[in-house]
């Protein structure tokens, strides 16, 4: 499919589309609009950029139960619109997820350049795990790891960014927000540093360590990893679930890998974490191995300059095909629970904005607990 992109000099339709985007519509910042993929008005300036943003993702799942009457069905997982670009020269984001009846914000915040990088206030990611800080857009499998469970993700606080040569890394601070926790809230703190060397022509490889620390949670801070999938819920018998008392402080740490070879890619995550409260200490492990290969040639494609991984653009009007297997593990030493999954999919990307996905997940948990299998599949599209 050839790619579609026009700009648009015409005063009126700026104004039009900067109205939309609550952008000023005088004649000093009538500038051009593009469609790329997306909308996007930037003045003449470049002090004024808005982009329409958006996700759609309808998935299914058919379940082979074991314990647990997990029900098969179908759910919209992500059905999110929003804006981001520039105020004054200032970056923001606001996003809002639709999702089950609910309205979920996402990012909102502003960024300010800063001593070379980039200062972050309002709510974003915080900085810890490769897989938890790439989009749902351009993950390989319709889940993202077990390991990600144990992520702080989105928080509101502030944090600062930057890239220096093949170097990036990031220091934050925030308030914690459990959304099972009706009590006072605590806080925490996170910390990444990446290295991304290339190796000739072809190879790029991602190293990188973090460690987050959180404390003052007076409700109970609740972890669950579901063993095949957001729709295998229907019993806590599926759960490594932390949940008991009030908890104190937690404390994780991270080691992550990956290489891009042409088509083939190979990534992995370990973490090792601590949950303590008045009662109980309870120890953490979880880890995952993943490995993808286009078939079409591609190549996923990483940005060195927040450390992840982003979207991928197919080399041929038929779309791109990639094969994915990951391997996944997640542990808690003191209750002995240990969940194991094998996930297989492929991807058949139609082009940058446009993806159908379909997966196999096997799990394998502590005797007596569930252990469902699932085929899930996935219909995509963003912008």
């Amino acid at each position: 499919m050839k790619k579609q992109h026009r700009t648009y000099r015409s005063a009126a339709v700026a104004a039009t589309l900067a109205g939309m985007l609550g952008l000023s519509a005088t004649p000093a910042l009538a500038g051009t609009a593009s469609t790329d993929g997306g909308i996007t008005v930037k003045s003449e300036d470049g002090l004024f950029e808005g982009n329409i943003i958006g996700r759609l993702m309808a998935d299914f799942s058919v379940f082979d139960n074991d314990v647990a009457e997990n029900q098969s069905g179908a759910e919209f997982r992500r059905l999110r619109l929003g804006s981001k670009g520039k105020i004054h020269g200032y970056g923001y984001k606001i996003s809002v997820d639709f999702a089950d009846d609910q309205v979920d914000v996402k990012d909102a915040y502003l960024k300010f350049d800063l001593l070379g990088g980039a200062l972050t206030v309002g709510q974003f990611r915080q900085y810890f795990s490769l897989q938890e800080n790439t989009s749902s857009n351009h993950i390989g499998l319709m889940e993202r790891s077990y390991l990600t469970q144990f992520a702080p993700s989105r928080q509101i606080g502030v944090g600062y960014w930057r890239k220096h040569g093949i170097f990036a890394g990031g220091i934050s601070a925030y308030n914690t927000d459990d959304n099972d926790n009706d009590e006072d809230e605590g806080f925490g703190g996170s910390l990444r540093l990446v290295a991304a060397p290339t190796f000739g022509e072809y190879v790029q490889a991602h190293f990188g360590i973090a460690a987050v620390s959180e404390g003052g949670i007076q409700g109970r801070n609740r972890v669950r990893v579901r063993p095949a999938g957001h729709l295998s819920d229907a019993s806590r018998t599926t759960l490594i679930d932390i949940n008991n008392g009030e908890r104190s402080k937690s404390t994780r740490y991270g080691l992550e890998a990956a290489v891009v070879a042409g088509p083939l890619s190979l990534q992995m995550e370990l973490i090792d974490g601590n949950y303590e409260d008045s009662q109980q200490d309870e120890d953490v492990k979880a880890w995952y191995m993943q490995a993808s290969f286009f078939l079409t040639g591609e190549s996923r494609n990483y940005k060195l300059g927040a450390g992840k991984f982003s979207q991928v653009k197919p080399k041929r009007s038929g779309g791109a095909w990639e094969l994915v297997a990951r391997l996944d593990y997640a542990e808690n030493d003191t209750t002995e629970v240990e969940i194991e999954g094998q996930t297989v999919g492929v991807n058949w990307y139609l082009n940058p904005q446009m993806r159908l996905m379909l997966n196999y997940i096997a799990a394998d948990v502590a005797e007596g607990l569930d252990e469902p299998n699932a085929v899930t599949g996935r219909l995509q599209f963003n912008f």
